[in-house]
């Protein structure tokens, strides 16, 4: 559950890939799929490594002499930069490299960076790149004024409900198509943004019916807001929240620790909940829920 964006090296960039370099980007296997749609995008094809590929790979212990790479090494070198330069160029900003996934059955190919001006935050903002349905280049940035202010106003939010500071919030965004705050009027998210909202509540001020008397009343903030998201709430023991942070949170997320949690999922049609009770998904429209409130 904890930083689920890894930091993928040595092992990831070694490992044999799937697609061929040269060619243009699909947007999925063909095991998966009967017909591929062309990418615009046509994947490179260097026979030279520029220096910034070089410091990556003798960063991860690997050759930095293009003729010692194996066919899958130089893919995944000339992707990596492809797919980073797409966001230096996009966002007119640096990103710094933090992982990457080559594409298979199972997995899509990712690659995984931070804004070099924030940094990393123990994972909380990073970006994905991938390949869209079209085979092009998408991401997960957001302007990070937007995710700054979303961050304060969920956390004010529910802190100020609990009239408690004994919680600790993470937040992450999925997904946005909000480029910046002037697109935010009066807290309106239009749908236009996804989050992973995680709180640990400290089990010497919380008890489960506080949670679950919380969940629809946030569900109803969270629909005003607009704001598509996934939401754990958890109480948890043996963890002093108001010292937790990005980068020191390991204790928040220990099975050991989890008294109760309450998963709330939202979007603008329906709500999904879970407990540690009662594991069984139930669904509910939106508007059903939170105007009825359910336990």
């Amino acid at each position: 559950m904890k930083k689920y964006i890894a930091l993928m090296t040595t092992a990831v960039i070694a490992a044999s890939m799937v697609s061929s370099c040269g060619k243009s980007a699909t947007s999925g296997s063909s095991s998966q799929i009967g017909e591929q749609t062309k990418s615009e995008h046509q994947w490179q094809n260097s026979e030279t490594l520029n220096e910034w590929q070089k410091s990556l790979l003798k960063a991860e212990g690997l050759p930095t002499d293009i003729e010692q790479l194996s066919p899958s090494q130089k893919c995944s070198i000339q992707h990596i930069y492809e797919m980073i330069t797409y966001l230096n160029e996009k966002y007119d900003e640096e990103f710094v490299y933090a992982g990457y996934v080559e594409p298979s059955v199972m997995d899509e190919e990712t690659l995984y960076a931070y804004p070099k001006q924030f940094g990393p935050e123990g994972g909380k903002n990073t970006v994905e790149v991938t390949l869209d349905e079209k085979g092009n280049f998408t991401d997960t940035y957001s302007d990070m004024g937007v995710s700054s202010y979303l961050e304060k106003l969920i956390g004010d939010y529910v802190r100020g409900y609990f009239k408690s500071d004994e919680i600790a919030y993470f937040m992450t965004v999925n997904d946005s198509n909000i480029d910046s705050m002037a697109e935010v009027g009066n807290g309106d998210f239009q749908w236009k943004i996804g989050l992973m909202n995680s709180f640990f509540f400290s089990d010497k001020y919380f008890t489960q019916e506080d949670i679950e008397k919380f969940a629809p009343i946030f569900a109803k903030w969270l629909y005003e807001h607009k704001i598509v998201s996934d939401n754990h709430l958890n109480i948890v023991r043996n963890v002093d929240v108001k010292k937790a942070t990005y980068s020191n949170n390991d204790a928040c997320y220990k099975f050991e620790n989890n008294v109760f949690f309450f998963d709330l999922g939202i979007d603008r049609k329906s709500v999904s909940t879970t407990t540690s009770i009662n594991r069984d998904i139930k669904r509910y429209d939106t508007e059903e829920y939170i105007n009825k409130g359910f336990d």
